[in-house]
């Protein structure tokens, strides 16, 4: 890539425009950033198809556009169109792959550059001589052992909040900062810009995450070993190295970032093994060769649950710093344990509490199912299925069969968000399960409804499954639950899902399939087992209904009027502008995106006095990060009278 930055192969979103207008490309990635080529070029460009060296396949699309691999490519470029690289992840190993298969640079194939990650922007060069000014002076080298940060190669104000955070644990610890790629992308591929923004405020280094040959044979041989175990979902499932049991990781990793096959054995997951493996064997090495005082991580799940998992076995403090909340890890880490005890924490509400609890919670479900959306998540308010207006036209088939309608969630979350799942942790795997069920249950008719957030990847996913499963029909995801009810539907599926507690007040009986918010109430159905789920799903008809309206009230109040999920405040910790906390996703739901922009704002409202303010909360902070627990209620002030 050094070479690279001295040629002009970094393209913003004007000069591809120009380059490429009128003319056919190619675009290598399938993600967020070949979303965002998609919607500046396809007016003025012809994309062909888009490259992913993991996710191509027979018949798999993209913004209806074939997935394809670097070698169809190449045997397609019969007029030498360009190929994009859009996916800044991997920017470096994809422009390496595409050199060594014999294209060049500025010529064959090009970089979308247009949020400046490869390039250096005004902005971000004054943002870098600013965070020396303020980190450099106070830091003294030569020390010994290791604060474990993230690295994120993009333009945040994620780098704010690292900076605070791991220079008071390497001033309190004496140890110096060491960063890790994100989501196991090689060190290589970092942006020179990126790395000297963290250099800025004191990382020592960007770690290195190949295996040297003792540790390749070492990789080789579990592999193997595992590889020869595994035949089914149940067996990924409990996949355990070095006595740390890693296959819900793998499983939460896989589910969030690929396309997961129906044969658990195909070169494709062999692949995504022997790729988990390679990173296990890394980490296990590095941190129990080297002295890591501490770890802090993003969200602390998916392929940083790898790292988790081996440092909290260890006995290193871990601790989650750019997730909705803040959060001290532990073994198997999931953000949604308090849920379990809801019900208990019901009970320790004052009787006035509990009363106005009540009449709140009526008012606002009322509010909800009748399209409020004020305790909506932002990036949802735009597109809640309840807002939806009630279509003329009939959606279900009109007869007097039972009427199951599956409500898949969205891979792209954090697929272990309540912990525990009856089908093997595993998303697919219980999609997979009804298919079969569908199959076997003529008497009802199936449907399927995809979450109206829903990815390209997501309806990949579930195209792959209703073509094996054509039982099963899959309707708009932007219809109306009020109108599914008038039309019939009695029973809803999910794992976890917040329909949950929107479909009980409309009369819908919904069936989870593991751990969810809902557990310790009784107005949702919560089979432990896969005997006892199967048993509800082929008796519906026999089923007593759910009528715990009482229980849908406290559950509602507790969760989104007294129960306080930012009990560390961190956005209000580290900024005043609210934008600067927002993360992409909640930023895109605006009508704005993450960029250079996040540095000129934060510089704009930095103080001296705001800076010792915000150090001097911080041991008060991992003070309360370490003594969180997860059965006790973290109440927000409320006003009862």
């Amino acid at each position: 890539m050094a070479d690279m930055m001295s040629r002009k192969y970094f393209l913003d979103s004007n000069t591809c425009k120009k380059q490429f207008y009128e003319k056919e490309i190619f675009v290598f990635g399938t993600g967020v950033d070949a979303d965002r080529v998609r919607q500046e070029l396809s007016e003025v460009t012809s994309i062909l198809a888009y490259i992913d060296n993991n996710r191509y396949g027979s018949g798999r699309c993209f913004f209806g556009k074939e997935i394809i691999s670097v070698e169809q490519c190449l045997k397609r470029r019969s007029k030498g169109q360009p190929i994009i690289v859009a996916a800044y992840k991997y920017g470096t190993e994809i422009c390496d792959q595409l050199t060594a298969a014999g294209l060049t640079g500025g010529i064959d194939f090009f970089v979308w550059d247009d949020a400046h990650i490869f390039s250096c922007d005004e902005i971000t060069e004054k943002y870098i001589n600013f965070m020396n000014r303020v980190w450099k002076h106070s830091y003294i080298k030569e020390r010994e052992g290791i604060v474990l940060v993230p690295f994120y190669n993009r333009h945040d104000s994620w780098s704010v909040r690292c900076a605070y955070l791991s220079n008071f644990l390497a001033d309190k610890l004496q140890a110096e900062i060491y960063a890790y790629s994100c989501f196991g992308t090689s060190s290589s591929n970092a942006s020179e810009v990126c790395k000297k923004i963290y250099q800025a405020f004191n990382v020592e280094t960007l770690i290195d995450s190949s295996l040297n040959e003792a540790q390749q044979n070492e990789a080789d041989q579990l592999c193997e070993s595992v590889w020869n175990q595994l035949s089914t979902w149940e067996d990924w499932n409990n996949i355990t190295i070095y006595g740390i049991q890693f296959g819900v990781t793998m499983i939460r990793h896989l589910l969030r970032v690929y396309i997961p096959s129906f044969d658990v054995r195909d070169f494709q997951m062999y692949s995504f093994l022997k790729r988990e493996i390679n990173t296990i064997v890394f980490w296990y090495h590095y941190i129990f060769d080297n002295d890591i005082k501490v770890a802090l991580l993003m969200d602390g799940v998916s392929w940083e649950g790898y790292i988790r998992d081996i440092a909290v076995t260890k006995g290193i403090p871990v601790y989650i710093i750019f997730a909705d909340q803040m959060a001290k890890a532990t073994l198997g880490y999931y953000q949604g344990t308090p849920y379990q005890y809801f019900k208990d924490m019901w009970g320790q509400l004052t009787l006035a509490e509990q009363q106005y609890g009540i009449e709140w919670a009526k008012e606002h479900i009322e509010k909800r199912l009748h399209g409020g959306t004020e305790e909506i998540v932002c990036w949802e308010k735009n597109h809640f299925a309840f807002a939806e207006a009630k279509s003329d036209r009939r959606i279900l088939e009109k007869n007097d069969k039972i009427k199951v309608m599956i409500c898949p969630h969205i891979f792209e979350e954090e697929c272990f968000y309540c912990g525990e799942q009856i089908f093997d942790n595993n998303y697919f795997a219980w999609l997979c399960h009804l298919g079969e069920i569908s199959d076997q249950t003529p008497e009802y008719d199936w449907y399927l409804k995809m979450h109206p957030s829903s990815s390209k990847r997501d309806f990949v996913i579930i195209d792959m499954i209703l073509k094996k499963y054509p039982k099963i029909k899959k309707i708009p995801s932007h219809v109306s639950p009020m109108q599914l009810r008038e039309e019939g539907v009695e029973y809803a599926l999910t794992v976890y899902g917040s329909i949950g507690h929107e479909y009980p007040a409309i009369g819908i009986q919904v069936i989870n399939a593991g751990l969810n918010p809902h557990s310790s109430f009784d107005f949702t159905w919560n089979p432990t087992t896969k005997e006892e789920y199967d048993d509800l799903i082929f008796h519906l008809g026999d089923l007593k209904k759910k009528e715990d309206i009482e229980g849908l009230y406290q559950f509602y109040s507790m969760n989104y009027l007294f129960y306080n999920w930012n009990y560390i405040p961190w956005r209000k910790i580290f900024f005043e502008n609210p934008l600067l906390g927002m993360d992409r996703i909640e930023l895109e739901a605006i009508g704005k995106t993450i960029g250079t922009w996040k540095y000129k704002e934060y510089m704009k409202e930095w103080t001296k006095e705001r800076h010792e303010m915000i150090l001097g909360q911080l041991e008060d902070i991992f003070r309360k990060l370490d003594e969180w627990r997860p059965d006790i209620l973290y109440k927000k002030k409320v006003d009862v009278k």
